[in-house]
């Protein structure tokens, strides 16, 4: 027994502690089961079938290697490097027959839908990086931030990733961002398609073939001709090379720290991608291929932009008694098109409890510069919006909105659209909760009439019931239809929340729609929601 103590002494007196990292951790499983109405000129309508099974992981760890805690336990300055990481997985399975089916085409020739609609490949069988990188704060006298990974970037209207460094540098009441990389997409590693750039397919694509003499050539689906080795998780018919090219992108910004009640920020990002050559080790033609594009003349570039971007923002944070006011004023300027494609400026007015915004939006729709529909008509819109919230501490709360839209049109005429829609919330007793809305909306367009209402009842502690009732009448516009079709759309959905634990939430939602359109439609989703956060 001696022998025994004496060894787990020297063990313990040998061993060096071990800390944890700090991490927060949640997983979220979602299933859902729902049809699609396929329309078709000839015989009935078909109907397809998803069933999709969504699997989420969130993951933040903080303090890698105990660098904080070892200056905080020597009762030092907690300054210097500090390591993290942060990260969000996603997995779609996809079994129904919509994605797993086979589609007619002209000929009769049946097909993988996969074939035909490469993008379903999403939703198969995918296993999707949103996110991850490994964040060092506290370089260069806490000046500095460097991020190395799969990094998000946002210029205020949309999101996407690159593959790359970002490094921010604050020097007085200015922070310098730069950043460099692969922009992501769906040829990524472990790529998303969400972060593709607008307006490219990738199904249908078509080469050129040279002629025997220059500009005579024709186009035609690329290595239509080769043999098909079938596989049911990825499309093996056609593909689109220029959607596998890499896109390098570079981006900087400068921003104001917030200042005087005031704060701004000055951006530019700029990807290109390389043009597509010989498609494969052999040319169809060796004698006269010059690649997927026509270059008997040399007119295909080595490069292209795929988008070029300047943008602005500024807000502010002003208090003149009792009222606080927040302006604010954003713009940005694509140097592909040469054109603002979007812009907006309000203020916010606080005033207690209540809160007015009017607001001017600007909206001019973009593409990626490899995209067709840069070709087509684009028109336009400017939006005059005036928002009131009514949000006390109490049991009653309001919303209300109103808004007109002008539509430029191409041959230099307008057209309005306009509505508002307005709710109230009300809250009985502890267990229960209410909400009505109502809607209108007219003009270019056509018009939509309606309103929903909704309960929620707190039945336990940890059970939540909740049900909604939405009915809406659709009148078509005769200018952009030559049926315009009148109906009722209706739509019932139940939920409820059930948590199982600290942590574990279960959430189950059914839904109902009806109209003469589309007729019967369900969809049900449950959610397995998981957060876990280690005690310290």
């Amino acid at each position: 027994m001696r022998r025994e103590v004496v060894l787990a002494a020297v063990v313990l007196a040998a061993s060096r502690p071990a800390h944890a990292y700090e991490f927060w951790l949640r997983a979220r499983t979602v299933g859902q089961a729902y049809q699609l109405r396929e329309y078709r000129l000839f015989g009935p309508d078909l109907f397809l079938g998803r069933h999709l099974i969504t699997q989420t992981l969130a993951l933040r760890i903080d303090d890698i290697g105990d660098l904080s805690l070892a200056r905080r336990r020597s009762r030092l300055p907690d300054r210097g490097l500090r390591i993290s990481w942060q990260s969000y997985l996603r997995v779609d399975h996809d079994f129904g027959d919509f994605s797993s089916g086979r589609i007619t085409l002209p000929g009769p020739i049946r097909r993988d839908a996969l074939d035909v609609i490469p993008e379903l490949q999403e939703w198969v069988a995918q296993l999707d990086l949103m996110y991850g990188y490994v964040q060092l704060d506290g370089l260069a006298d806490d000046r500095a931030t460097v991020q190395l990974g799969r990094i998000l970037a946002d210029d205020g209207w949309g999101t996407t990733a690159y593959d790359g460094a970002s490094g921010r540098y604050r020097i007085g009441e200015v922070a310098v961002t730069a950043n460099a990389g692969l922009r992501v997409r769906a040829a990524s590693p472990l790529g998303v398609a969400s972060y593709e750039l607008d307006g490219t397919s990738g199904a249908g694509c078509r080469e050129y073939v040279e002629g025997p003499t220059p500009g005579t050539g024709h186009w035609q689906l690329i290595d239509r001709m080769r043999t098909i080795t079938n596989h049911r998780l990825s499309s093996d018919y056609e593909y689109c090379p220029q959607r596998d090219v890499a896109q390098p992108t570079v981006g900087i910004s400068l921003a104001t720290a917030r200042s005087r009640h005031w704060i701004a920020e000055l951006g530019y990002r700029r990807t290109w991608s390389d043009t597509v050559g010989l498609i494969g080790d052999v040319a169809r033609n060796p004698g006269t291929d010059k690649g997927l594009y026509p270059n008997e003349f040399g007119q295909a570039p080595a490069t292209g932009v795929n988008e070029e971007r300047l943008w602005g923002r500024v807000q502010g944070d002003v208090r003149t008694g009792d009222v606080r006011l927040e302006p604010y004023a954003d713009a940005r300027f694509s140097i592909l098109h040469a054109a603002f494609d979007r812009a907006d400026a309000g203020v916010r007015v606080r005033d207690g409890d209540h809160v007015i915004e009017p607001r001017l939006e600007y909206f001019f729709p973009t593409f990626d510069g490899d995209s067709i529909f840069n070709a087509f008509s684009i028109e336009p819109t400017t939006d005059a919006r005036l928002a009131y919230t009514f949000a006390p501490a109490g049991e009653w709360h309001g919303t209300a909105d109103a808004w007109l839209r002008r539509y430029a049109h191409e041959d230099n005429t307008t057209s309005f659209a306009g509505g508002f829609d307005a709710g109230v919330e009300h809250v009985f007793g502890d267990s229960w909760r209410g909400r009505a809305a109502a809607l209108w909306d007219d003009g270019y367009g056509g018009r939509r009439v309606g309103g929903d209402a909704e309960a929620a009842w707190r039945a336990e502690p940890d059970l939540w019931l909740r049900g909604r009732a939405l009915v809406l009448g659709v009148h078509e516009d005769q200018q952009l239809t030559t049926i315009a079709r009148s109906y009722v759309t209706s739509s019932v959905v139940a939920s409820s929340t059930f948590q199982l634990s600290d942590g574990v939430g279960l959430h189950a939602i059914a839904e109902t729609d009806y109209d003469a359109i589309h007729d019967l439609q369900l969809r049900v989703i449950a959610v397995i929601d998981l957060a876990f956060i280690p005690e310290p």
